[in-house]
């Protein structure tokens, strides 16, 4: 723990020591730190003599206490030195200024050890106090600030803060890239041929149209693709909510579009299927939309009468 030594010279002396050691091993410390033999000087706490036999923790010694330093007279009474109160001197210290010393000894000595310039969270704002940006809290000086830092609040927050940070760490870790698919550039050779049947499906009346395509020249390995269009997606004609658009695509012909209505597409049990022969090189695709709401067959409503 560290201990204070105040007397025989302007500054505070700094000394490191355990509750273990004797007031003899301290004494010998701090003589070799002012360079008075042993002999020569006696120290005391809270204005009790330390005997040298004994040991700190005999004395209730704490981390941050000041013990007094102050010349052995050889043959009568010190009195200037002496515990107590006489006139013309101050008294005793009180228990209160007893510990504003110490928080004071322990800010200048953490403040020795600890670069506040270096603290993310430390904000001095216009008046002169200090703030912590984690926490939200104002403090008067920075040693309230300092022993802020190591209360039970600060701790917690900077845990959910490294939390936090480490959370996001891992998730804006990048994936490994994934291989670019080199597209087939292919010169273009035309329109395909096509046939389209109209039909009605004999049980609802839903309008059924069936499609065939023909790639005679289609390359090998390669089947046709199809999808359907909303009619706001194309740039070709002014867009209609009623129609929509059935695309088919097949290196290496030109995209071919049918306009359709544009009716929710039943895909129900032989309803809708595709077709793709391998050996005739032609893709049929069937689609049957769903049935249309009749039309209401009640009759309008009678005008209203107007009564004087």
């Amino acid at each position: 723990m560290d201990l204070f030594v105040r007397g025989l010279g302007p500054k505070e002396l700094h000394v490191v020591a355990q509750a273990t050691d004797s007031i003899a091993a301290v004494k010998a410390h701090v003589s070799g730190l002012m360079g008075v033999p042993v002999a020569l000087f006696k120290l005391s706490f809270n204005a009790r003599l330390l005997v040298e036999t004994n040991f700190v923790h005999d004395y209730c010694i704490t981390h941050g206490s000041t013990l007094a330093a102050s010349m052995a007279l050889k043959g009568g009474m010190d009195f200037q030195n002496r515990v107590g109160s006489k006139p013309g001197s101050g008294g005793v210290a009180s228990e209160q200024q007893a510990n504003i010393d110490r928080r004071e000894r322990l800010r200048k000595l953490a403040l020795e050890t600890v670069d506040l310039s270096k603290d993310p969270y430390i904000l001095k704002n216009h008046l002169g106090t200090f703030e912590c940006k984690l926490c939200l809290t104002l403090h008067s000086n920075e040693g309230n600030y300092l022993a802020h830092t190591q209360g039970k609040r600060h701790q917690t927050n900077l845990a959910r803060r490294a939390a936090k940070d480490a959370a996001e760490a891992s998730a804006n870790v990048q994936a490994p890239p994934k291989p670019e698919i080199q597209r087939i550039r292919t010169i273009k050779i035309g329109l395909p041929g096509y046939k389209v049947t109209k039909q009605r499906d004999p049980d609802t009346g839903a309008r059924m149209l069936l499609f065939q395509i023909f790639y005679p020249d289609v390359m090998d390995g390669l089947q046709p693709r199809h999808r359907f269009m909303s009619a706001f997606e194309q740039r070709v004609e002014v867009a209609d909510k009623n129609f929509q658009y059935l695309l088919f695509a097949c290196e290496p012909y030109e995209t071919i579009a049918f306009k359709v209505p544009n009716l929710d597409v039943d895909k129900s049990e032989g309803k809708f299927f595709t077709n793709w022969d391998k050996l005739g090189k032609s893709f049929t695709l069937h689609v049957t939309f769903m049935p249309e709401a009749p039309a209401s067959t009640q009759p309008p409503a009678p005008p209203m009468l107007r009564t004087a």
